[in-house]
């Protein structure tokens, strides 16, 4: 009986033998299913619109550039696009602060402007702003860029967001930069565009829709909501209305004569479009993984002469925020979806 024994549990053994190697996928099966891959994920950055003040924006990315903190791309609006637009076409954060550096310079300024007469339209073509942007970003297209850049824009005609991914850039950041009131609408196919801060002035769902970023930082340097609603903010108002009841007679003749003058035309148009900003910047930074906000609150829209300090206002608030931006940076699951590529980020308007 031991030897019929010994050649069964022989013959057995053959043919566990035999069938693993008929299906070596089994093996590989298990392996996969007890070490799953991952991957790094992908960060993507909704720069804020804010004029002079979102050169805050600069000192967050000198921050991340310092801890290696990977940008995989990045969504604008007004300021917030030019800046976007710069790390895009290759420009690192201290090529930022020269050009920044340049800005501040009141003949700079001086220079850019193009008075449209009579003001109907607004105050300045812009077509000077556009030749300074296209001497810092260049003659490229969205296709050509190495970084994934989306530009938001208003559609004055219909209301609706403009996601620019297409087309030449400095067309697209000229348009998304187009203040009301200030600067002349620009017209492109056919479409009227003005500032992306009037509908989306903090961009993380177009971050969300448009590309394949796992988690979205938002830098916001418009107010938040609860910094309007204290007694200190209002006290603040009202020192700054005391401090131009002090001017001189002839510095309020000739406020009484420009329209970008506190109370005058364009002064009440940017405070109402400021007042829905607030609001929707609220709502689009609940919606990204880590908000951060170098908000400067005593300073002008067009202050370029302080960008050293909105520099180290954004460099703080970002190291502030480091140990969360740093937890994004957990590798994650690797799917089968994140082999396919990205249809959206090429989709037409």
């Amino acid at each position: 009986m031991e030897p019929i024994s010994t050649n069964s549990s022989s013959s057995k053994q053959q043919l566990i033998k035999l069938l693993k190697k008929l299906t070596p996928w089994r093996n590989s099966d298990e392996k996969h299913h007890s070490a799953p891959s991952t991957r790094m994920p992908k960060i993507g950055l909704a720069l804020s619109s804010g004029g002079a003040k979102s050169l805050a924006h600069i000192g967050v990315l000198e921050v991340f550039e310092e801890h290696n903190i990977p940008i995989h791309a990045i969504a604008g609006s007004s300021m917030g696009a030019y800046v976007g637009a710069l790390w895009a076409t290759g420009h690192n954060a201290a090529a930022m602060r020269e050009l920044a550096e340049e800005m501040q310079d009141p003949l700079t300024m001086k220079r850019l402007a193009d008075p449209v007469m009579p003001p109907l339209k607004g105050l300045f073509y812009g077509n000077k702003v556009k030749a300074h942007l296209a001497r810092s970003i260049g003659d490229q297209h969205f296709e050509d860029l190495q970084r994934k850049l989306l530009v938001i824009s208003a559609n004055l005609d219909t209301y609706e967001r403009i996601v620019f991914r297409r087309g030449k850039l400095v067309d697209a950041v000229h348009a998304s930069c187009a203040m009301p009131g200030i600067i002349v609408p620009v017209e492109l196919d056919g479409v009227r565009c003005t500032d992306g801060g009037v509908v989306d002035p903090v961009p993380v769902g177009a971050l969300k829709k448009f590309t394949d970023v796992d988690h979205v930082i938002a830098i916001s340097t418009v107010p938040r909501l609860q910094d309007i609603d204290t007694h200190d903010t209002a006290t603040l108002t009202i020192r700054e209305d005391d401090q131009s009841e002090a001017q001189s007679w002839w510095q309020k003749a000739l406020a009484s004569i420009n329209p970008g003058a506190p109370g005058n035309m364009v002064d009440n148009l940017r405070r109402a479009l400021r007042a829905s900003q607030i609001r929707l910047a609220h709502d689009a930074c609940l919606r990204a993984s880590v908000a951060i906000y170098p908000v400067a609150e005593h300073a002008d829209w067009h202050a370029y002469h302080q960008y050293e300090e909105f520099i180290r206002i954004g460099r703080e608030e970002a190291l502030k925020a480091l140990p969360r931006v740093q937890q994004l940076l957990t590798p994650i699951p690797e799917t089968p979806h994140d082999s396919r590529p990205n249809q959206l980020v090429v989709a037409t308007r």
